[in-house]
């Protein structure tokens, strides 16, 4: 794999074989049921649609999918749905019918940004990460049918480049978390997930096979793991909350990362991982 495979900037549900990830899923996804509140029964409904449009966001959701996801009655699924509509945190695709998260939806996750619950979740076990291995820790997130890195951790090996990775998205499957996040697909999905990206993964001599391939060892292994010609990494899957995905990955020179400490290194991030959202 090339080195832009990796963790270096550019323009710009299969569940995962990991050891670890049912207790993950079920430390993280934890929620009471809707109306567990006196008198909070709509705000429950509202809720639960709202999960289920985000689960599916990229492809959109129709009333009959709602309506037999949540087990609600068709009447109460479309009121609630046209009330988050009117909102503006749900819209409708008016060619297709189909429901998609809208603006204001949009608006509430880049306002958190300004304190992000999830950096401040997840430092210090990144910097835990970065002084007992000495590389570099990422923590990236799914967006659609691409990656973002939202934070960095430099360990004692720290190379500059890598920095200006923050804030970066590149497409599932270009990165080392990247292709982590890439495993929770189907194989059908990543063929439809290609299908719509394969000018730009050709850009970078990415086929289908290829993907396909790098999938289906990181579910075999139970982590992703890439290298190029002077780095190398790891990285590991993790479910956010109900809809959404994060990897943390290690990157540091090839030279200090074969593939035996590769392994010793993903274990360490899955425990770490367990110890803060268990």
């Amino acid at each position: 794999m090339s080195i832009s495979a990796l963790n270096i900037p550019h323009k710009g549900p299969a569940t995962p074989n990991y050891d670890i990830a049912h207790n993950m899923h079920t430390a993280v996804t934890r929620n009471d049921p809707p109306g567990h509140f006196p008198g909070a029964q709509s705000v429950g409904r509202a809720i639960q649609l709202l999960s289920c449009i985000a689960k599916t966001n990229t492809i959109g959701s129709g009333l009959r999918d709602l309506q037999e996801t949540t087990g609600l009655d068709r009447t109460t699924v479309w009121r609630v749905v046209s009330a988050l509509c009117h909102s503006g945190l749900v819209e409708r695709d008016t060619r297709t019918g189909l429901f998609h998260l809208g603006l204001e939806a949009m608006a509430w996750g880049f306002s958190s940004r300004e304190h992000d619950p999830l950096i401040k979740r997840f430092r210090g076990m990144m910097m835990s990460l970065a002084r007992i291995s000495g590389d570099n820790v990422f923590l990236v997130v799914r967006a659609g049918d691409f990656s973002q890195c939202l934070h960095l951790e430099e360990g004692a090996n720290k190379m500059s480049a890598f920095a200006l990775n923050i804030g970066h998205t590149r497409l599932l499957g270009l990165g080392v978390g990247s292709i982590a996040l890439l495993t929770k697909y189907h194989k059908h999905e990543i063929d439809d997930h290609y299908k719509r990206n394969k000018r730009e993964y050709e850009t970078h001599a990415v086929t289908l096979h290829k993907l396909q391939k790098w999938a289906a060892q990181t579910r075999a292994n139970g982590y992703s793991y890439v290298r190029a010609a002077s780095i190398a990494g790891v990285g590991v899957w993790f479910p956010l909350g109900s809809s959404a995905d994060a990897a943390i990955s290690i990157i540091g020179p090839r030279s200090r990362l074969s593939r035996p400490r590769g392994s010793e290194l993903s274990e360490m991030i899955k425990q770490e991982i367990l110890r803060v959202i268990g």
